[in-house]
């Protein structure tokens, strides 16, 4: 009863640094960038179930790398994400997940305008990854994936006679395509690992837009320490690059893209071998916006997920 209570108190206390440290990219259409660790294959006949919370609020414009003096507009949205994947092989696994926003809002600091907000299902996302090289006793894989994100949800929204902008739209409205390779070194109880990720985004055609997202890059490394079985602690360094994205007759968005560094603490508790709880938070060590931006003041998440083990040949898979 005492460590359950060590775990929900690094949890809690984790939770209130990042409350009050926190930062993220300010918010888009379609369904944040995750922030997860577990970006590696599974084991063979494993299911891996989870389910994640963001909040995120955002209230400062930035210019290129400064805070700007303008009055702060203010958004903020609350987003829960449900995910699936399965070990087909020991080296091939699938992955599928899907999005909602319960609510997605702006308030403007401007009088007379009144606030705008979206709500519905985002985009869906099928992926696949295999392991060109894994090595188990020097515990070194190389896992290359694809995947592409589908606009399943809602886009063109309309609410109270009034058509939300693109920024607030639940679903990003275009198809999406990624690729991606992850590295993995085991070293004792700890790891260390890097990954190198790309996404396409085709143009958008609908009823209110002619658009297209700047295509993003991103690169991270991390480090994974474990404390014990039930407590590891995860860093992640990424760097992001997104494109300008483009209006009609391909002219640039001025406001749009940019280059961001973040640091990203992870903690993750496992109260069972099968179940496991963890919380993150980005945190911008550098920040560079095309033009002038809105900008998030904090961000927190949290997932939960449960592996089931179908091989009982197979340990169960750890977050």
């Amino acid at each position: 009863m005492n460590k359950i209570k060590l775990y929900i108190l690094v949890i809690l206390s984790f939770t209130f640094f990042i409350i009050s440290k926190a930062n993220a990219q300010c918010c888009g259409a379609g369904n944040p960038v995750s922030g997860f660790g577990n970006v590696s294959g599974l084991p063979f006949k494993t299911l891996l179930i989870g389910s994640s919370y963001k909040y995120s609020y955002s209230d400062q414009y930035y210019s290129s790398s400064d805070k700007t003096d303008i009055s702060p507009d203010k958004s903020y949205y609350n987003f829960v994400g449900f995910d699936m994947a399965y070990g087909i092989t020991n080296r091939l696994s699938v992955r599928a997940d899907i999005g909602y926003f319960i609510n997605k809002a702006k308030i403007y600091n401007i009088e007379g305008w009144s606030s705008m907000k979206g709500y519905g299902l985002g985009d869906a996302e099928l992926s696949m990854k295999y392991a060109v090289v894994k090595r188990v006793l020097k515990k070194f894989d190389i896992i290359p994936g694809i995947g592409v994100k589908l606009p399943v949800g809602v886009f063109d929204q309309v609410v109270d006679d009034v058509k939300l902008p693109i920024s607030l739209q639940p679903s990003s409205g275009s198809l999406k395509y990624n690729v991606n390779v992850f590295v993995f070194k085991g070293i004792n109880k700890h790891s260390v690992s890097f990954r190198a990720f790309a996404e396409f985004a085709n143009r958008i055609q609908s009823d209110n837009f002619d658009y297209k997202y700047g295509n993003l890059y991103i690169i991270s490394a991390y480090g994974s320490f474990s404390i014990n079985k039930k407590l590891n602690l995860l860093s992640q360094l990424r760097y992001e690059y997104r494109e300008k994205s483009m209006r009609e007759n391909q002219q640039n968005v001025e406001s749009s893209g940019g280059q961001v560094v973040f640091f990203i603490p992870q903690v993750n508790v496992m109260p069972t071998e099968s179940f496991g709880i963890s919380v993150y938070a980005d945190i911008p060590l550098y920040k560079y916006m095309n033009g002038t931006q809105l900008s998030n003041k904090f961000a927190i998440s949290i997932k939960l997920s449960k592996s089931i083990n179908f091989n009982k040949n197979c340990e169960p898979q750890k977050i």
